[in-house]
C-alpha cells in the first residue's frame, strides 16, 4: 500500500514537471503607449494618451494634445490644447519695437534752402498749423535733430537725415549740416510734411518770346540794358486753376567779382501771368541800376529755385535763391493774384 502511494506521488510530480517545461501561461502584453518628441526652441512636449500629437508649425512653437491647458503667449513657449480635435489658436503677430515708427508730428515743418554742391542748408523759417508762417528764430525752437528732410528742385528730390541746428553768430542765422553735397539748389521740408509739387517745366533761357518780354519790362523801367542774361525760366500752374504762369530770373553785372555795380547791372525775378485777356509781367524782386556810377555795393544775385506749396493751401510759393559776395540765403514769396509778397527770408 505504501508503494502504490509512492508511485502515485511520483506520477503527479512527473506531470507537473512536463507542464512547467512548456512555459508559463500569461496574459497578452499590454501595448506600450507612444510618446512622440515634439521639437521646438527650448521645448519638448509629450502626449500622455494614445491619440497622436499633431505638429503645428510656427516660430519656436509646438502644440500638443494633453490635458486642458491655458493659452500662454510668448516667444519660446510651448502651448497645449486639450480637445480631441484641436483647433490651434491664432498666433499673435509681433512687430519688434525697433520697427514701430511713432506717428510723426506733422503740424509743423521747417523750411530750409541749400545751394548746389553745398553740405549746409540755411533755415528760412517754418510753417505751423494754426499759426502760419514762422520766422527762422521762432521756427528753430521746433526743429528736431531726429527728423528727416526732403529737398526739392525742378526734377530732383533728395533726402537728408536730421541733425542739430547750428547757429552762426556772424550772420545770425541757423543752419543744418549734411554728410552729402546737394545735387542742385533746393528747398527742404520735414519728410512727413505733405507738400504739393506740381509739374514745373524748364524752358530754354534762349527762348525769343521771353527775351523780348524781359527787354520790354526793362524799357518800362526807363532803360534797356546792353545785355540780357536769363538764368532760369520755369512754367508752373501757381494757383492750381489750370492756367500756367511763367517765372524767370535774370542777372548781369559787369564786375564779375560781386563787389561793384554800375549802370546797366541788374538781378531780377519776374512772373508772367494771364489776367483776363492780357499778359502781365509782375516783378517778385528786382534790382536794376538804371543810372549809377560804379560803386562798392556787394549786390545780391537772385535766381529761381523752385515753385512748391509749402503751407498746404493749394497755391505754390516761389522760392528764390540769393547769393552775394561771401553770403547766401533765400526768400520765399506768396503769390496773390497780381501781387507777390515775401513770407520767409534768411540771408547770411
Amino acid at each position: 500500500m505504501i508503494r502504490v502511494k509512492t508511485s502515485l506521488v511520483t506520477l503527479v510530480l512527473l506531470f507537473s514537471l512536463i507542464a512547467c517545461s512548456q512555459g508559463p501561461i500569461t496574459s497578452p502584453a499590454a501595448t506600450p503607449t507612444f510618446t512622440p518628441y515634439v521639437g521646438g526652441t527650448q521645448t519638448a512636449l509629450a502626449a500622455a494618451i494614445a491619440s497622436p500629437t499633431p505638429w503645428v508649425a510656427g516660430t519656436e512653437t509646438a502644440l500638443a494634445n494633453l490635458t486642458p491647458a491655458p493659452w500662454v503667449a510668448g516667444t519660446e513657449t510651448a502651448l497645449a490644447v486639450a480637445s480631441a480635435s484641436p483647433t490651434p489658436p491664432a498666433l499673435p503677430t509681433f512687430t519688434p519695437p525697433s520697427l514701430i515708427s511713432p506717428t510723426p508730428d506733422v503740424t509743423f515743418s521747417p523750411v530750409f534752402h541749400a545751394f548746389k554742391d553745398s553740405n549746409s542748408s540755411i533755415l528760412l523759417g517754418g510753417v505751423m498749423e494754426g499759426r502760419g508762417w514762422l520766422s527762422a528764430e521762432n521756427a528753430s525752437a521746433y526743429v528736431s535733430p531726429h527728423l528727416n528732410y526732403d529737398f526739392f528742385s525742378p526734377g530732383i528730390t533728395a533726402r537728408i537725415a536730421g541733425r542739430a541746428l547750428e547757429f552762426s553768430p556772424t550772420c545770425q542765422n541757423y543752419f543744418i549740416g549734411s554728410s552729402d553735397l546737394m545735387p542742385d539748389t533746393m528747398v527742404g521740408v520735414h519728410s512727413h510734411w505733405i507738400v504739393e509739387k506740381r509739374i514745373t517745366q524748364n524752358i530754354s533761357t534762349d527762348d525769343p518770346v521771353y527775351l523780348q518780354a524781359l527787354t520790354e519790362w526793362f524799357q518800362s523801367q526807363g532803360n534797356s540794358p546792353a545785355e540780357i542774361h536769363i538764368t532760369r525760366i520755369l512754367q508752373a500752374d501757381i494757383e492750381g486753376d489750370g492756367v500756367n504762369e511763367v517765372l524767370l530770373s535774370a542777372s548781369y553785372f559787369k564786375d564779375a567779382s560781386g563787389h561793384m555795380t554800375e549802370t546797366g547791372d541788374y538781378s531780377v525775378v519776374l512772373m508772367r501771368k494771364v489776367i483776363g485777356n492780357s499778359v502781365l509781367t509782375i516783378p517778385l524782386i528786382s534790382e536794376y541800376y538804371v543810372a549809377s556810377a560804379p560803386e562798392l555795393s556787394f549786390p545780391n544775385t537772385y535766381t529761381l529755385t523752385d515753385a512748391i506749396d509749402l503751407n498746404q493751401d493749394g497755391t505754390l510759393e516761389v522760392v528764390v535763391g540769393v547769393s552775394r559776395w561771401e553770403g547766401r540765403g533765400a526768400i520765399v514769396y506768396r503769390v496773390d493774384g497780381q501781387n507777390a509778397r515775401e513770407v520767409l527770408r534768411a540771408i547770411c
